[in-house]
């Protein structure tokens, strides 16, 4: 699967409704998506149920993938505060699933920066750029979600010096 100089990071985008996640290895010969998706949740199913389906599936990948590090994005000031709370539990998952890891938050801002050189990047050309760091392959099936959890990994890994 990947070579022990490779280091694994899992980029998380928490969300209630949806949560991307991507586990990027890094090494010599660049950087390479080993698995990337989105995890979408009901709002008609109960809370905690929500927040276990987010858990479970972000523990399979951490299982399967021993990331060494975990990166997430940090809960900005929204205008919809219970919004916000809801994103802050997924973080605290997040956190929690991060134990006897490191773990980095970065806000959304940074990792525009530094993927594109732009804060104020758009969407759209920040997943040009993810692509093109990784290579693209099966790229074009990622959510929005998805390619912002690559690109919290691979700042992560940028900040590792890769």
């Amino acid at each position: 699967m990947s070579s022990p100089s490779e280091v694994r990071v899992l980029g998380v985008d928490p969300g209630l409704a949806a949560t991307g996640y991507a586990v990027v290895a890094g090494g010599r010969d660049g950087f390479v998506v080993l698995q990337a998706g989105t995890i979408r949740t009901r709002a008609d199913t109960p809370l905690p149920e929500r927040l276990g389906e987010i858990h479970d599936r972000l523990q399979r990948a951490v299982a399967e993938f021993d990331p060494h590090s975990v990166a997430v994005e940090e809960v900005f000031l929204a205008q919809n505060a219970p919004s916000a709370m809801a994103t802050a539990e997924v973080i605290g998952i997040v956190k929690l699933l991060a134990r006897g890891r490191e773990l980095r938050a970065y806000p959304p801002r940074a990792v525009k920066k530094r993927i594109c050189g732009n804060g104020s990047a758009p969407k759209e050309q920040m997943l040009a750029m993810v692509r093109a760091l990784v290579g693209g392959k099966g790229a074009e099936a990622w959510s929005d979600h998805a390619g912002d959890a690559v690109a919290l990994a691979l700042c992560a890994l940028f900040e590792g010096g890769l």
